[in-house]
């Protein structure tokens, strides 16, 4: 077997194991999941296991990386297209911030364990921050082509940490309290009182268009 291949499929076996583990300390948490778990949940043997991890905390830390590396590009492909100086944008960014919400309610109560593990293991705490940065320089890429001549840098990036926040705050709030803290509910309040405003933002520092439609090269 060419070692291309066996590079291959060592990277889906690690792939398959991530998964398994994810949905394990989804369902357990950290401390409650055993490598025997994820064994289990992944159909492999613990020998398969050990080959391609050498503890139960290097797969955790390889879930957050490869969280970082696949899961922020999908959130801003899921923006970019809604805050482009478009007539309907802020009904997309409803529609955008909804679909995340899904997201968030099934990721975010496995990210709060994460954050009180990284207060005791530096491993974990690396992991997670650069998580944390991608996701803030993501929603900052999202905003600066229609923010960027209202916004300093400095501003955008206030700006980017502040929504990112809000969003973890938001989710967050809604497991603990979902009778009275909606996280859909306040995103839709959020905008109807600032919607105006962000519209009026985004198609005043939007680039000037053709009249074909198109932006002047």
């Amino acid at each position: 077997m060419s070692s291309r291949k066996q590079d291959k499929q060592k990277q889906e076996k690690r792939s398959l194991v991530r998964s398994a583990a994810y949905r394990c300390f989804r369902d357990a948490g950290y401390y409650g999941t055993k490598v025997d778990d994820i064994c289990d949940s992944a159909g492999l043997s613990k020998g398969s296991f050990y080959n391609l991890y050498n503890s139960k905390q290097e797969v955790f830390i390889d879930l957050l990386n490869t969280w970082a590396l696949e899961v922020i590009p999908e959130i801003f492909e899921q923006f970019e297209a809604s805050v482009v100086g478009r007539e309907n944008s802020i009904s997309q960014i409803r529609s955008a911030l909804s679909e995340e919400l899904h997201r968030g309610r099934t990721v975010i109560p496995l990210w709060l364990e994460f954050n009180v593990l990284a207060i005791h293991e530096e491993s974990f705490r690396r992991a997670l921050a650069k998580f944390y940065r991608r996701a803030r320089s993501a929603i900052a890429d999202v905003l600066r082509p229609s923010m960027r001549l209202v916004f300093s840098e400095d501003e955008l990036q206030g700006v980017a940490n502040v929504i990112f926040g809000a969003y973890m705050g938001l989710v967050t709030q809604e497991i603990t309290d979902p009778g009275n803290a909606n996280a859909e509910y306040a995103i839709d309040q959020f905008l109807k009182v600032l919607g105006p405003w962000l519209q009026h933002l985004q198609f005043k520092t939007a680039p000037p268009q053709s009249p074909e439609g198109q932006s002047p090269s």
